[in-house]
């Protein structure tokens, strides 16, 4: 997610509209830019072996593992005007990709509010995430700044294990998975419906890309910046992934 993070950054000063996924080693439990963490929960995921990370975007909860996770980054005049709109535009896309893979998947209404109280991100679905068969299938947390965009998200793949769940503070049965679904699909399957359903949505052609110097510095100087924020040393964070940028509009 520091990755993620160096993306915005550099799109917002130079660099090109990107694409991204990538998988996590093990469970991790990312928080809310603003969200806490209580100190019996926090000791709870250190012996079960969860690995805890606060996202720059806001929201609330999501335990990664059984995930794969995407990121939108851009400058504001590349999407559609508006924290609204651009969720509504990306959550096209991701319905888009989840159909050709016969995936039936619906926005959750625009009056959807999720109580303030609610730890877990899948337990209640937003306005425009992604829900089957009733159930929260993909969670999406968006951030602003400089003129820049970033948005990702979860796409569950298999349910939580259920002792990594238990750890966590998540109840069962909240959210659905693809393999709940009864969808086994290859990473490397969804990974290239998304691809194609973005650059049709952004009419756009997609380009392999590294990481520029820029990035690796400045992911680097991320990688640890919040983790003051929580009594625990976050150590060997996730980072690398697959890109794409989108060359043109």
């Amino acid at each position: 997610m520091a990755v993620d993070e160096a993306l915005l950054a550099s799109a917002i000063e130079t660099g090109p509209p990107t694409l991204r996924f990538y998988r996590w080693s093990g469970p991790w439990l990312s928080l809310g830019y603003r969200q806490r963490l209580d100190a019996e929960r926090l000791a709870a995921c250190a012996r079960a072996g969860i690995g805890v990370v606060r996202r720059t975007t806001g929201g609330r909860a999501v335990l990664h593992g059984e995930d794969l996770t995407y990121a939108v980054v851009a400058r504001e005049e590349a999407l559609p005007a508006g924290l609204g709109a651009t969720y509504a535009f990306v959550a096209e896309a991701l319905q888009e990709a989840l159909a050709a893979l016969g995936v039936t998947a619906e926005p959750a209404p625009r009056s959807a509010a999720v109580p303030p109280e609610v730890f877990d991100c899948f337990a209640e679905p937003a306005t425009d995430e992604l829900c089957a068969g009733g159930r929260k299938l993909i969670g999406s947390a968006q951030r602003r700044a400089g003129g820049g965009v970033l948005q990702h998200g979860s796409i569950r793949l298999k349910p939580d294990p259920p002792a990594v769940r238990s750890a966590a503070g998540f109840e069962p049965g909240a959210a659905t998975s693809l393999s709940e679904l009864g969808v086994e699909i290859r990473v490397e399957a969804l990974i290239s419906a998304c691809r194609e359903a973005f650059a049709r949505h952004l009419s756009a052609d997609l380009v392999a890309g590294g990481f520029s110097a820029f990035e690796f510095e400045l992911t680097r100087e991320r990688e640890f910046a919040r983790t003051a924020e929580l009594p625990i040393l976050i150590a060997n964070p996730p980072r690398g992934g697959s890109r794409v940028q989108l060359d043109g509009r």
